[in-house]
């Protein structure tokens, strides 16, 4: 066997572990599958239709085990998922603080097996204490006649979902110093992603929402759970069972199992190349500039695919769907102007995680040129991890733009968003298609293109303290700053609060579009979204030309 797996079970799993999480365990899922199933299958007050008497229905153990099915999984979840996360990233950085990791290093074990190791060996009282909860859940099955070939299909799914958050935290352990840190930013990751990214779901981009069990419970599971309640008693889960049934991507829709499967598939990968390249040299960047490269045409594809519908045909999933409507055409180009932003958001956020994890820092670069000087080679390989990450980034932002035209023809094709409405009723009704102002493509571009030049720029100046600094000072002070101003001051001073607002990239793409869109603004406010996006544009290209000029012009060693 592997021996960081046998470590840990002979570290982790001795009689005195065995008896405490053994009782922790069992005393805890007891107390709350019974109390679940025993309140369950007493029977459900309901309004007896055409009365004001409230009738309670026959118990049933089939209802008691069924509702009792949902608490067993969300605590066998927080056995594997918070607790198991959280213990790999603490002990893997423990371990590289210690140096015990680069011992390790040394040993003729090959990468992968060493992953797997942690992967399995470290949590492993995480998962002793899920086996005891399967009594239970055979109990769930049996009583609650429910579809094995369902829960094997939900299970599958939720252990590809630990093997994920597992490696995740593995990775956080190697870059995060701190132990204790660590833990917490790995567990603070699998919150997130339960809590946060389901939100950009609901607001068209679905795909975002599969790195959970979520779409597979809400889409295979939970129909069979609620089919012996009444459909009007619980409409919040009937319109997540809807939602979650197939996954809008271009023209077709895929199931929510096999969406999740694929997507944590992708993301699986691309941690172990992470992993693997921090095994073989804990100096070298995250991802070397190909792999980033790929990873980005992956997170550009699956953008595009998940919002081609709306912008094509104007079919949204979400609560985007339910609440835009065609019949409104105004409407319809707030949303659009919505949807656009989130999209550069999310692009942003990735080049600005891909220039951190792919562009070399000072240190790494002088490496480069000196091991360059001592091969006799004229510069450092463009593709090699020392290199400059200029063209690299440019390559990311032009994908950004690239994808950006694409949409916004598809919009511009589907007649739905741009339309312009004259003053009489007839032409409220009919309204006239209107072409949108090549600036709209332009601008955009320019602005994408500059942020992730001086972004790349200042990764390579500074360490990594000086680079988040910046980044932080620069995109997240001016959006507080303006929240804040817009709080105290209201619409009296709205030209300087959207001049501010507009030094962060994510909140001067809004103010850029709206210029060059058919879009009905107050008199008195015409001229601020121009002002915002002029001032945005310039901060952005002046950094991006001084900070590219202070690079290449640094002394030579």
């Amino acid at each position: 066997m592997n021996p960081l797996i046998l470590r840990g079970l002979c570290e982790r799993l001795r009689p005195k572990h065995l008896v405490a999480a053994g009782l922790f365990s069992l005393i805890i899922c007891s107390t709350i599958y019974l109390t679940a199933y025993f309140n369950g299958s007493q029977g459900e007050w309901r309004l007896v239709e055409g009365t004001d008497e409230w009738q309670q229905s026959e118990s049933s153990p089939v209802d008691g085990a069924r509702k009792a099915f949902t608490w067993l999984l969300g605590l066998q979840g927080f056995f594997l998922m918070f607790l198991g996360t959280g213990r790999v990233a603490s002990i893997t950085a423990e371990e590289k603080e210690s140096g015990l990791l680069d011992y390790q290093r040394m040993t003729p074990m090959n990468p992968f097996s060493k992953i797997t190791g942690y992967l399995f060996g470290v949590p492993v009282r995480e998962y002793y204490m899920f086996a005891l909860t399967l009594p239970f859940l055979l109990h769930c099955i049996v009583t609650g006649e429910l579809s094995l070939e369902n829960v094997l299909h939900l299970y599958f799914v939720f252990f590809s979902s630990v093997a994920l958050y597992h490696l995740t935290a593995h990775v956080i352990g190697l870059v995060v110093p701190k132990p204790r840190a660590a833990s917490w930013v790995s567990r603070i990751v699998v919150l997130g992603l339960y809590f946060f990214l389901p939100i950009f779901g609901q607001a068209g981009i679905s795909f975002l929402s599969f790195l959970t069990i979520l779409p597979t419970y809400f889409g295979k599971v939970l129909p069979e759970l609620t089919a012996l309640e009444s459909t009007s008693y619980r409409s919040w889960e009937n319109e997540l069972v809807d939602f979650w049934q197939n996954v809008p991507f271009f023209t077709t829709e895929i199931s929510p199992s096999l969406f999740t499967l694929i997507m944590q598939g992708l993301i699986l990968t691309a941690l172990l190349v992470t992993a693997h390249r921090k095994w073989r040299n804990d100096a070298l960047p995250a991802f070397s500039k190909p792999s980033g490269l790929i990873v980005f045409v992956v997170f550009q594809f699956l953008l595009l695919g998940s919002l081609w519908p709306f912008f094509a045909e104007g079919k949204a999933s979400g609560l985007l769907g339910e609440n835009f409507s065609l019949e409104d055409t105004r409407e319809g180009l707030f949303i659009l102007l919505f949807v656009q932003s989130v999209y550069f958001g999310l692009s942003l956020l990735g080049i600005l995680t891909l220039v951190n994890t792919c562009c070399p820092d000072r240190h790494l670069h002088l490496k480069g040129k000196q091991r360059a000087q001592r091969l006799g080679l004229p510069a450092i390989p463009r593709l090699a991890d020392e290199s400059r990450g200029t063209w690299f980034v440019l390559v990311l932002g032009a994908m950004v733009c690239a994808v950006h035209a694409v949409l916004l023809s598809l919009a511009q094709d589907s007649a739905l968003f741009f339309v312009a409405y004259g003053s009489n009723w007839e032409s409220l009704l009919d309204p006239t298609p209107v072409q949108v102002s090549p600036l709209a493509y332009l601008l955009p571009a320019v602005l994408v293109l500059s942020c992730a030049t001086y972004l790349q720029a200042a990764r390579e100046l500074w360490f990594s303290l000086g680079f988040w600094g910046f980044a932080g000072l620069l995109w997240i002070t001016p959006m507080l700053a303006s929240l804040v101003l817009l709080v105290g001051w209201g619409t009296d001073h709205l030209d300087a609060i959207a001049a501010l607002s507009s030094l962060c990239p994510i909140l001067c793409l809004p103010q850029v579009l709206p210029c060059h869109y058919p879009i009905p603004i107050p008199q008195e406010y015409v001229d601020t979204p121009a002002l915002g996006a002029f001032a945005g544009i310039g901060v952005a290209t002046c950094l991006a030309f001084f900070l590219s000029v202070r690079l290449y012009r640094r002394p030579k060693p």
